[in-house]
Parts: structure tokens; C-alpha cells; sequence
């Protein structure tokens, strides 16, 4: 440990490494990049966990630490990480942010389920399937009476990765190919009326939201690929972008906001991500919520300048929940020195 003393301790890690950065450090799967809003000028330790932290004789010293910010986000991908976190926390008494418990209640189906029936939100039906033969698959979808269409995808997955969109049953059987779990989910229209589609993109950090980006497409799996591929060269698309950014939470009907502020205090994690569309009704429809969700980056287009409205306000934000003032963005990631 550095002999600069730090009061923060960041969790990362993952059950599985997602290959090397370029200068070889690890990538972890299944965490968020919320860290990179934090002031390095202030000493941090990092705290690097896996699925076999608990067969070690050593074991971490938490209680020099004021507060705990766990990294850790996806209980799909890390299910044994955040188990190994949550035994290693058993004893210690400080703030933890995002605590593995609540990480853990986060997945697709468990936030659709805690979601449903949140004043003028349409949390679509999600079930959670975790033997994926076809038959048994079909099966599930049936006993939950679902309704097509219907979006199946692998449990764990993220930026548009999808098996796929199916009108009907047997469809579903012939596309179950790969094992693991699968999430399948009712399909909500959420096209506008000039038959666009439009996703919206708010982060929740303590008690602030902060809206984060609107991306628009001629198809409904909506990603990032579509800013350059269907609406960079729409100006009047980028003006309307702009102009949600004159509130900080998205200067979007009222409505909207007091659907984003119930979904705020019905969510156990202390920061979030959440996409959503908007319906013709003006109702919220709730694509996905959870802290995976990447916050960066950000393009350098000029035409794109504005969306980088959203960065002090979330710094801001995210320092408050540390119970730090944000000082500025300096320093590298080599500055953030490792404890084992």
C-alpha cells in the first residue's frame, strides 16, 4: 500500500477476464466505467477480486476505508465475484456503493418485475430461462402467457446483442442454438409518430438524474453504431438532442420526469443507467436498467458537442455519493494504485 493514505476503496474484477487494454492491463467484463468521472489527484486504492478471492490465505483489509465503491455491476457475467465481495464485506461497517446485494436484484427480469406497475412506466414482461432448450424455452414462454412479439436474447448481454425479434412460437424453438440462460422479453412499439425510433439514455447518481443521450434510428435495436450510420447528418434530429439538454435530468414533459423520479426510488442501486423509449401515449417504456451501463465515451465530433452538457453535473453527482467535491478531471489511470 502507498504511504499516501487513501479513504477510498474501488472494487473491480470480474469471474472471467475480458482479454488486455493496449498497454496490457486487464479488462474486466461485467463492470461499469463510472470511475473515470473520479478527481485521481485524490489517492485511491483498487481492489482486484475474481471468482477464487476467497481461496487465498490473505485476505484484504477493508477497515482502513471510509467508503467502499464497488465496480462490479453485471450479475450475470460475475455472479461468483460479487458472492466472494458480499463474504469479504460481512465485516466491515463503512458506505458501500453499490453493494453487491443490490447488484445482484439488477438483472433483466428481477428489475422488470420490480419496475412493473411504476406510475406511467411500461415495464414490458421479462422472463428469465435458465435451461435453453428450445422446448423448454416454448414452454416457459407459454406458462407466462406472454404476448408477441417477443426479443430473446443470452442472459449477460449488452449493446444491442440479441438472438433476436419473433412473432411466434415456433420461431423461438428454431433460433435457440446456443446454451446458457436466456431473457426473453415482450416487444413494446415504441416508434414516434414521424416513425422514428428514438432511445433515450438517463443516468440516476444518488439522488440526481442526469440525462445522458438520445439516439434515433429507422430500426428498433437501437445502438451506438446508429448516431453515425442514421443520424449524424440530420440536423434537426441533433437540434432536438440539444435542446433535452437545457435541464439536466432531459427537458422532457413532466410526465416523463416524475415516471424517472419513481423509477429513482423504487431501484435498490445507489447509481444506474437507464434506456427507454418513449411511447406515442407518452408513456415511459422500459428498455433496461442497471449500473453496467457505460457512461463514456464521447465522440468528438463537433456536431456532437453538445452531449458533453451531461459531464459536469454527472462528475459532480458521482463525487457527491463518494462524499467528495469534485476538484476537476486529472491524472491517469496509473495514478490509481492496486491493493492485493
Amino acid at each position: 500500500m502507498s504511504a499516501r493514505q487513501a479513504s477510498l476503496l474501488f472494487v473491480i474484477g470480474s469471474d472471467q477476464l475480458a482479454g488486455t487494454t493496449a498497454d496490457g492491463r486487464p479488462k474486466f467484463a461485467g463492470c461499469t466505467d463510472l470511475h473515470r468521472m473520479f478527481d485521481r489527484r485524490e489517492p485511491v486504492h483498487i481492489l482486484q477480486l475474481d471468482r477464487h478471492t476467497l481461496r487465498q490465505r490473505r485476505r484484504p483489509e477493508l477497515h482502513p476505508y471510509h467508503t467502499i465503491l464497488n465496480l462490479i455491476t453485471d450479475p450475470d457475467q460475475n455472479p461468483k465475484t460479487l458472492e466472494n465481495l458480499r463474504k469479504l464485506l460481512r465485516e466491515y461497517s463503512g458506505p458501500v456503493i453499490n453493494a453487491p446485494d443490490a447488484v445482484m436484484r439488477s438483472t433483466r427480469d428481477q428489475v422488470a418485475k420490480l419496475l412493473d406497475g411504476t406510475p406511467g412506466l411500461i415495464a414490458p414482461k421479462t422472463i428469465r430461462v435458465r435451461n435453453a432448450k428450445p422446448d423448454l424455452v416454448a414452454g416457459a414462454i407459454e406458462r407466462a402467457e406472454m404476448r408477441f412479439p417477443l426479443i430473446v436474447r443470452l442472459a449477460g448481454t449488452h449493446t444491442g446483442i440479441i438472438v433476436g425479434l419473433f412473432d411466434g412460437i415456433d420461431d423461438v424453438r428454431a433460433a435457440i442454438t446456443q446454451p446458457g440462460e436466456h431473457v426473453v422479453t415482450e416487444f413494446v412499439d415504441f416508434r414516434s409518430e414521424d416513425g422514428i425510433y428514438r432511445k433515450y439514455r438517463a443516468f440516476f447518481i444518488g439522488d440526481r438524474i442526469i440525462f445522458r443521450h438520445m439516439l434515433t434510428s429507422d430500426r428498433w435495436s437501437i445502438h451506438a453504431s446508429d448516431r453515425n450510420r442514421f443520424m449524424i447528418d440530420k440536423p434537426n434530429l441533433l437540434k432536438e438532442e440539444s435542446l433535452l439538454f437545457e435541464r439536466t435530468e432531459g427537458a422532457f414533459p413532466k410526465a416523463v420526469i416524475e415516471t424517472l423520479e419513481a423509477v429513482r426510488k423504487r431501484m435498490p442501486l445507489d447509481y444506474f443507467g437507464m434506456d427507454f423509449g418513449i411511447a406515442v401515449d407518452g408513456k415511459v417504456v422500459l428498455f433496461e436498467a442497471n449500473a453496467t451501463m457505460n457512461f463514456f465515451p464521447f465522440l468528438p465530433d463537433p456536431r456532437l458537442d453538445h452531449v458533453r452538457k451531461c459531464l459536469k453535473p454527472a462528475t459532480e453527482a458521482f463525487h457527491a455519493i463518494l462524499g467528495r467535491s469534485r476538484h476537476g478531471l486529472t491524472g491517469s489511470d496509473e495514478q490509481m494504485e492496486a491493493v492485493r
